[in-house]
C-alpha cells in the first residue's frame, strides 16, 4: 500500500471517530432500548446473573442475544455505571467498520474503491447516526461488510476462509438481528457460481465452530422448550400487525429503499426529487456492470441480496422501516464507491469524479453540523431525574412517585437513571409526593422546570405530611420491583 493511501485511510478513520463522538452526550439518543441495556448490565454486575439473553425484540417471544451487552460492561465500569460509556464502544465499532470497508473492498475490487467506500462510510450522516445508536443492532452494517467478503471468498474458491468466516457471522446473527437469516441462501448461490465442489471437511469444521459459538442460544432454547424457535415460526405464519398487503406493501418497501439511498448520498436538499439518488446510483451501476467494471458473479450476488431483502419484507406481515433494510446499505456503499472510482479513472471525467467526492464530503459535514437533536435524550433525561432527586432530598422526602404526561412509549427510558441516582420510588398515590415528567411541553399549560424538550411539574407540597410520607415510603422500591417492558430477569 502506498504511504499516501495509508495516511489517507488514517485520516478517514480519525474523522469517522470524531463524527461518532462529537457532542457525544448531547447527541446521545437515549430512550427505552438504552435504558434496558443499563438494566441488563446491572443484572449481570450487581445481581451476578450471567445472562444468555438480552432484551425482548419487537417479535413476541423472541429475545436478542446478550453479546452486545457484555461488550458494554467494561465501558460502564470505566464510567462508574453511567450509560455514557456506551458511546465509546459504538464509536470503536464504527471505526472498525470504516477500516473494514477499506480492507474488504480493496480485496474485492481495488484499493481506490476501498478508500472511497471507507470515506463514504465514515462521512455519510445516515451511517454516522446509525453508528451512534447504542443498541445491539448497531453492528449490523459491520456484519454486512464481512458477510459480503465471505461471499467473495467462496466465489473465488477459498472455501476454508469463506465458510469459517461464515460460521462466525451466522453465530452472531442472533446477537445482532435475526432478520439477517434471510441472506444465508446466498451462500448456496455463491458456491454454485464458484463452480467448485463443496469441501465437506471444511463444511463440517465450520459447522462445528458455528455450534460452539451458538452455545448460548442452544442452551437457552434447550432450557426453555425451544420457545424462541416456536415464536419465530409463529411470526412467519401469523399476522404481525401490518395492514398493508400486495402492491401497497411493495410500494412501501420501495419507498424505504429510496429513502435509504437518498439519506446515504445527500439527504433531502430542497428541489431535488427524493428518488433521484436511487435512480442515478442504479443506472450508473448498471452502466459500470455492462462495461465490465463489476464481475458478473459479484453483480449477481448484489442483485440477489437486494431481491431477497426486498422480496421477503414485501411478503412479511410486519410494518417495515429503514432499520429492516439496513444490510443493503453496504451494497449501496460498494456500488457508489465503484461508480466514483470508475469516473475518477476515466480520462475524460477524472476531475468530475474528484468534484463529486469533495461535494459529498462537504455536504456530509454540512448535514452533520446542522443536525438538530430532539433534546429529550441522555442529557435531558439524566437532568430530569437528578433534579427530582435533589428536590426530594432538599425537602426530606425518603421516596417519591413519578408520573408521565405523555403518549404511550415516551414514558419509558428513565428507570435506569432512577436506579443510578438511588432515587427510591413508590406507586402513584395521594400519600407520596408525585413529580410529573412532561413531553411534549405543549401537553400542559406550564411546567415548574424545563430540560430541553422535557418539563417537570413539582408536587403540591402542601398536600403531604411528613408522617404519612415516611410510613408510605417503607418497604420495597417500586422502581426495582415493577415489571419493565422488554426486560426479563
Amino acid at each position: 500500500m502506498k504511504i499516501n493511501s495509508k495516511w489517507f485511510l488514517v485520516i478517514i478513520i480519525a474523522v469517522g471517530i470524531f463524527l461518532r463522538l462529537h457532542n457525544g452526550a448531547e447527541l446521545f439518543n437515549y430512550n427505552h432500548d438504552q435504558d434496558l441495556a443499563g438494566w441488563v448490565i446491572k443484572d449481570v454486575l450487581i445481581n451476578h446473573h450471567l445472562r444468555l439473553i438480552g432484551q425482548l425484540t419487537s417479535t413476541p417471544g423472541v429475545f436478542i442475544g446478550a453479546f452486545f451487552y457484555y461488550l458494554l460492561i467494561p465501558f460502564y465500569l470505566v464510567f462508574r455505571m453511567d450509560p455514557i460509556g456506551g458511546i465509546y464502544l459504538v464509536a470503536l465499532i464504527g471505526a472498525f467498520a470504516v477500516w473494514s470497508c477499506f480492507y474488504v473492498f480493496s480485496k474485492m475490487f481495488n484499493e481506490k474503491v476501498g478508500l472511497i467506500s471507507a470515506l463514504i462510510y465514515a462521512l455519510s450522516p445516515y451511517i454516522v447516526f446509525n453508528d451512534r445508536e447504542v443498541v445491539p443492532t448497531m453492528p449490523l452494517m459491520l456484519w454486512s461488510i464481512w458477510f459480503f467478503y465471505s461471499l467473495h471468498l467462496i466465489l473465488k474458491g477459498d472455501q476454508k476462509k469463506g465458510f469459517l468466516l461464515a460460521a462466525i457471522l451466522i453465530a452472531f446473527i442472533w446477537h445482532i438481528n435475526l432478520g439477517l437469516v434471510i441472506l444465508l441462501p446466498i451462500y448456496v448461490v455463491a458456491l454454485i457460481l464458484s463452480k467448485k465442489k463443496l469441501d465437506f471437511k471444511v463444511f463440517l469444521l465450520s459447522t462445528a465452530i458455528l455450534i460452539v459459538l451458538s452455545a448460548p442460544l442452544i442452551f437457552f432454547e434447550a432450557r426453555h422448550g425451544f420457545s424462541q424457535t416456536k415464536a419465530i415460526f409463529l411470526s412467519t405464519t401469523q399476522g404481525q400487525g401490518d395492514i398493508l398487503r400486495g402492491t401497497a406493501k411493495a410500494a412501501k418497501i420501495f419507498d424505504v429503499v429510496v429513502k435509504d439511498v437518498t439519506n446515504l448520498i445527500w439527504g433531502y436538499p430542497a428541489g431535488i426529487p427524493n428518488s433521484l439518488a436511487f435512480w442515478l446510483v442504479s443506472a450508473a451501476s448498471l452502466v459500470v456492470f455492462l462495461k465490465g467494471k463489476i464481475k458478473k458473479d459479484i453483480f449477481y450476488i448484489m442483485t440477489l441480496w437486494f431481491g431477497i431483502t426486498v422480496g421477503f419484507f414485501t411478503l412479511y406481515s410486519k410494518t417495515v422501516s429503514e432499520y429492516y433494510l439496513n444490510s443493503l446499505t453496504i451494497v449501496w456503499v460498494a456500488v457508489s464507491a465503484i461508480i466514483l472510482e470508475n469516473i475518477i479513472e476515466s480520462k475524460k471525467f477524472k476531475y468530475v469524479g474528484y468534484l463529486l467526492l469533495v461535494g459529498f464530503s462537504v455536504l456530509s459535514f454540512y448535514r452533520f453540523f446542522t443536525y438538530h437533536a430532539n433534546r429529550q435524550g441522555y442529557v435531558e433525561r439524566k437532568e430530569v431525574i437528578a433534579y427530582i432527586k435533589a428536590d426530594a432530598l432538599s425537602r426530606g422526602f425518603p421516596c417519591v412517585s413519578i408520573s408521565y404526561i405523555t403518549s404511550p412509549g415516551y414514558n419509558l427510558g428513565y428507570r435506569y437513571f432512577i436506579w443510578l441516582d438511588s432515587l427510591k420510588t413508590k406507586e402513584i398515590s395521594t400519600k407520596v409526593p408525585v413529580y410529573s415528567v412532561v413531553f411534549p411541553l405543549s401537553g400542559v399549560d406550564k411546567s415548574d422546570k424545563y430540560f430541553g424538550s422535557l418539563g417537570v411539574i413539582n408536587p403540591d407540597y402542601s398536600r403531604y405530611n411528613e408522617k404519612t410520607i415516611n410510613e408510605s415510603c417503607q418497604g420495597y422500591d417500586f422502581n426495582l420491583t415493577d415489571s419493565m417492558f422488554g426486560y426479563t430477569q
